[in-house]
């Protein structure tokens, strides 16, 4: 195969801007020099989309810069049709969560972000309430009903008992596409089997469930001296290539972005052709409403 004639989507590119019609709000109260001095606007991102042959991309709400005002991201996918889908981020326990919801698809948001509120272990709040309550499953309900597919953003210290409840909450609302980032947090630079792999393989038998590994997780791996194509081909033979999708994570994983995008194409190429498309840009083309990868 032929990789330099895909144009992969970048399924996982967080957006920031100096603009001050986009005011920061940061939830832990301050942003980093790096990201006020270096911001990746839509209009850089699409640059660099060009300059490394990708055809669009996902425009993640940066939480950690703008709480839950997806403005920037809605905004920027309705000023770039075909080549920015917006992914908001909501407080799934919040008492309007399902309005809110409703006002951000109204804007052109094509999914649903959901993490535990604190974000890590030491602020992190405990239990599963964050997606899997009553008001949580609000959220669901609504954006099942607009036809949004919903992520979720799992870390070590909660990914057991997140992946544990989450099959009820699949089977619930059958049909909405749920794509787990990060490889679910699942340690893929440790030795085999993975920490955390076996509840992260038990969902592979429910449809809806969908995979992204992103550069995140590839430069641990990297940094472990292991291969991130032994990743990639781990998913693919677990879950199907139309169920894994790559991101970069751009803006929050260091790096530079045609480095990112060369070692995504790395990844895939064990993989037959078809399924390196799928996962470079036909899941993320299937699930946000994004022109196809060329194959």
């Amino acid at each position: 195969m032929n990789l330099a004639s895909v144009m992969p989507i970048d399924a996982h590119a967080h957006l920031v801007t100096d603009d001050p019609a986009y005011p920061f709000n940061p939830p832990g109260g301050s942003v980093s020099d790096a990201v006020r001095n270096d911001p990746m606007t839509a209009e850089r991102l699409l640059g660099a989309l060009d300059a490394t042959g990708q055809a669009a991309a996902v425009a993640v709400q940066r939480a950690q810069v703008y709480g839950y005002d997806n403005s920037y991201v809605v905004d920027s996918a309705a000023r770039h049709p075909g080549r920015l889908a917006a992914m908001c981020v909501v407080d799934a326990q919040a008492p309007d969560a399902a309005r809110t919801v409703r006002h951000w698809a109204e804007r052109g948001a094509v999914a649903v972000r959901l993490t535990s509120p604190g974000g890590n272990q030491h602020g992190g709040t405990p239990g599963t309430g964050w997606f899997a309550g009553a008001p949580a499953r609000e959220v669901w309900r609504e954006a099942a009903g607009l036809g949004l597919s919903m992520c979720l953003h799992l870390y070590r210290w909660n990914r057991e008992e997140s992946l544990e409840a989450l099959p009820a909450v699949a089977r619930e609302f059958p049909g909405t596409p749920v794509v787990l980032d990060h490889v679910a947090s699942v340690e893929v630079d440790r030795g085999r089997p993975y920490p955390g792999e076996d509840a992260l393989l038990a969902l592979a038998d429910l449809p809806e469930i969908h995979v992204k590994v992103t550069t995140l997780n590839f430069a641990r791996v990297i940094a472990a001296g292991r291969e991130p194509s032994a990743v990639v081909e781990w998913l693919v033979s677990r879950f199907g290539a139309d169920r894994v999708l790559w991101g970069s994570d751009v803006t929050q994983t260091p790096g530079a972005y045609d480095d990112m995008v060369r070692i995504a194409r790395e990844s895939v190429a064990g993989l037959s052709p078809q399924d390196a498309a799928r996962v470079l840009g036909g899941t993320a083309a299937a699930l946000y409403r994004l022109p196809a990868a060329r194959p």
